[in-house]
């Protein structure tokens, strides 16, 4: 009868062992996983604040930036080329946010602030010229995404976008 007895207890040993294993292994991944939506929300950042520093930096482009978010009709050939490549930039940087957010991989706290700023960018006359043109370089879940903030502006377009030394001579 003894040793039944210590076979039972080392079952139940056996068996609190295997649960405080799986309680380690579940923290494990709840950790991971957390530190993966950091990783990815800091490199996707990072991405955006890129594109934004460029127009910081660049007075010329910072100025090309601000006509041509009030209109297209503002920028000459190469001004107008060089918005559009500053949109791209700034848009695939947003998309891949938009997609890992989707996914669950960026903080909410931090998409919740990009989707802010681009839902006030998104309204300037300039943009919408720029997204009717080059929409279909998107993927469709961003394509829906950018329409809905657009269509949810409706008239409520901003004020024009200014900065002293800006204005074509």
């Amino acid at each position: 009868m003894r040793l039944r007895e210590y076979a039972l207890f080392a079952e139940i040993v056996g068996g609190m062992a295997v649960i405080i294993g799986l309680i380690f292994v579940g923290l494990e991944l709840r950790q991971n996983t957390l530190m993966q939506r950091v990783t990815a929300t800091q490199a996707l950042s990072a991405n955006y604040e890129d594109a934004v520093d460029a127009v910081g930096r660049d007075a010329e482009l910072a100025c090309i930036y601000v006509r041509g978010i009030n209109s297209l009709d503002n920028l000459n050939g190469i001004e107008r080329y060089r918005f559009f490549v500053l949109w791209f930039h700034l848009l695939r940087a947003g998309e891949q946010m938009h997609y890992y957010s989707l996914e669950g991989m960026v903080d909410e706290r931090i998409w919740r602030g990009y989707e802010r700023q681009m839902s006030d960018i998104f309204r300037y006359p300039g943009f919408q010229q720029y997204w009717q043109s080059r929409k279909e370089w998107y993927s469709d879940e961003f394509q829906q995404f950018v329409g809905q903030i657009i269509s949810g502006a409706g008239s409520d377009v901003q004020e024009p976008f200014s900065f002293d030394g800006c204005e074509r001579p």
